[in-house]
């Protein structure tokens, strides 16, 4: 059933602590629709003592058409259930139906690694690359890094970096430059750039930090923002200039962020992927250096109306036949 922001809240916070990435919670995905054209948050969700049903979804339009999609909010998504088999089946027949009755062709999930919860889902997965992730259980976070993070974190600390736990006007908005700066100077996507109203507004969660480096002149050289929700931390977003790059400071901030949330009980600290599947990817191998730990991201598909899918599929497909390979093929 379709539930109100402040009913999805409820029903988020009754999930266990080991399942509740703030990448569901609603507040982010309200916010990250409103950094988008076009893409309304839903909420699909119902609890009772049989269970829990949590989708948390923007749904969008298929250009030219009058069909609709659905797709994980930036990052990661998808339906989180458990409980009596019964109820489970119950609840996604009534997600189906309410899909086709709302013209929904298809949906595009981003599972969450860590969370798993590909599981019992209704549609096709496949695996799509590796992700990592630093276990904060343990007492000395240093002892799981590599040599060169070590060294890295050791440089960043004899230039006298400052590190900033911090969301004001003056962070947020260095942040947003440097950021915006570096997207462009590596030609990334349009998926990859953000206002700086979606940066005031992810960061008015309490489930938000930003942290910043500072050189010895009290200028931002790199900044990461970080998320946590119940025993999940997750490094979201980061940025560097050069002068941030040359003395290491995102590697130093990792670092901080994960001795001061494993005080507040995350359990795990996300990193993410690469910036694609090769084993060889740059991002991959920096994040690779945190914890030998390693998670498959995987995603997922459901075509609920397969024949029109299909129809509109191959007429892009005629028109561009890169298009092939993407799930949504019209973005």
């Amino acid at each position: 059933m379709i539930v109100s922001a402040e009913e999805a809240v409820n029903i988020y916070n009754c999930l266990p602590v080991e399942m509740r990435s703030y990448y569901f919670h609603p507040q982010y995905v309200i916010n990250d629709a409103n950094s988008k054209e076009e893409l309304q948050p839903i909420f699909f969700a119902n609890k009772n003592s049989e269970g829990i049903f949590y989708h948390a979804f923007h749904l969008g339009k298929v250009p030219n058409s009058s069909y609709k999609d659905i797709q994980s909010p930036y990052g990661y998504g998808g339906p989180i259930m458990f409980g009596e088999v019964s109820f489970i089946e119950k609840c996604i027949e009534e997600y189906k139906k309410w899909c086709l009755d709302n013209s929904v062709i298809i949906e595009f999930i981003r599972f969450h690694p860590l969370l798993k919860n590909e599981i019992n889902y209704y549609g096709q997965v496949a695996e799509n690359r590796q992700t990592i992730y630093i276990d904060l259980t343990y007492e000395d976070l240093f002892a799981q890094f590599s040599t060169r993070v070590r060294r890295a974190i050791r440089k960043a600390q004899l230039c006298n970096v400052k590190v900033v736990f911090s969301k004001s006007e003056k962070y947020i908005q260095s942040f947003f430059a440097i950021y915006t700066d570096l997207m462009r100077e590596k030609n990334a996507g349009d998926e990859y750039f953000f206002n700086e109203e979606y940066f005031i507004g992810l960061l008015q969660s309490d489930n938000t930090y930003l942290l910043s480096a500072e050189n010895g002149d009290g200028e931002v050289i790199g900044s990461v923002i970080f998320f946590a929700s119940g025993n999940i931390a997750e490094y979201h977003l980061s940025a560097s200039n050069e002068e941030g790059k040359l003395k290491k400071v995102t590697n130093l901030l990792i670092y901080e962020f994960g001795e001061s949330i494993k005080v507040e009980n995350a359990r795990s600290l996300y990193l993410g992927g690469g910036t694609d599947g090769t084993d060889g990817n740059s991002l991959l191998y920096f994040k690779r250096g945190f914890s030998k730990k390693e998670m498959p991201f995987k995603i997922g598909k459901f075509a609920h109306d397969p024949e029109k899918y299909e129809n509109l599929r191959t007429a892009f497909v005629e028109k561009d036949s890169q298009k092939k390979k993407f799930i949504l093929f019209y973005r």
